[in-house]
């Protein structure tokens, strides 16, 4: 399992400290089957001061994955349970630790479904072609619609991820989800991965769609790692959206990060974020282990 604290400071004088994750892991693999489970108590303690003083507990324990594979030959994959969405890069790594952000780009929270519930068809044959396909088909609520950022009854995506050589590749994911309250929407989104020794590149772009105008016309960010060594890296982001739905909002948000990383699975991050809200400017630091 692993655990996340974080600490928060705001230009306007607000401040929160926070227990982010608390989970526990399982996995193991026999013959053509492996499964996943993750549970994680979630901001189970918050404690926020500045202009005004509160603290809350929620010792709620949420599913955040389950999911058997299974193996149908060596270019399908079959998938079953829940798990993360396939869109983009970011989304496929859910564990703080792995991450080089405490942040998370507002790419994906707004175009869609974090995670899935139903079932995932995953080609690859790497002997032959140097493209993936993927095929996600979700019938259902969530397994625990509390843990997932928008709550959905139906979710289809298409997914094409192109390896252009073993640092660069690309991905193209086209989808359709619903609300509870039948609402629909469509959205695009395409990421590029490239990565060496020394250095790595993140971007997406993408937008999502009601039946009659764009929701989040775009929503897109730029991230750089740089590995000076095994426990140091030094990260730079800049990300911008949209958002035409409810509340409008449109900014551009400049993130500059430090990760130290001196022994596996220990990790410390330090990030200021730049808004274009000034009094959202803040610094944030992060504890993992």
């Amino acid at each position: 399992g692993y655990a996340t604290l974080d600490y928060v400071t705001r230009a306007d004088s607000y401040n929160r400290f926070r227990v982010d994750e608390l989970a526990l892991l399982s996995y193991g693999e026999y013959e053509r089957f492996s499964y996943m489970f993750s549970a994680e108590m979630k901001e189970s303690y918050i404690k926020e001061w500045g202009a005004e003083e509160s603290s809350t507990t929620d010792n709620r324990v949420s599913l955040e994955r389950l999911y058997i594979d299974y193996r149908v030959n060596d270019s399908l994959n079959l998938r079953a349970g829940k798990f993360n969405t396939p869109a983009g890069y970011w989304n496929m790594e859910p564990i703080n630790i792995l991450r080089e952000t405490s942040s998370t780009p507002y790419t994906s929270y707004l175009l869609f479904p974090r995670y899935s519930t139903g079932v995932e068809f995953n080609y690859s044959n790497r002997l032959y072609s140097d493209t993936d396909y993927s095929l996600v088909l979700q019938e259902n609520r969530d397994l625990d619609d509390y843990y997932n950022n928008i709550s959905v009854d139906r979710h289809y995506l298409f997914g094409v991820e192109h390896f252009f050589s073993d640092d660069f590749k690309m991905k193209a994911n086209l989808g359709y989800f619903t609300t509870f309250d039948n609402e629909a929407y469509y959205y695009a989104l395409l990421a590029l991965s490239y990565e060496t020794q020394k250095y790595q590149l993140l971007c997406e772009f993408g937008s999502r769609k009601n039946s009659k105008v764009f929701t989040v016309p775009y929503s897109f960010y730029l991230q750089g790692t740089w590995h000076i060594n095994e426990e140091h890296d030094l990260v730079g982001r800049v990300e911008s959206y949209k958002i035409d739905e409810g509340a409008f909002r449109e900014e551009i948000i400049e993130v500059l990060g430090y990760v130290y990383r001196p022994a596996f699975p220990f990790n410390f991050k330090i990030e200021y974020r730049n808004h274009t809200y000034v009094n959202e400017n803040q610094i944030r630091t992060s504890v993992s282990v």
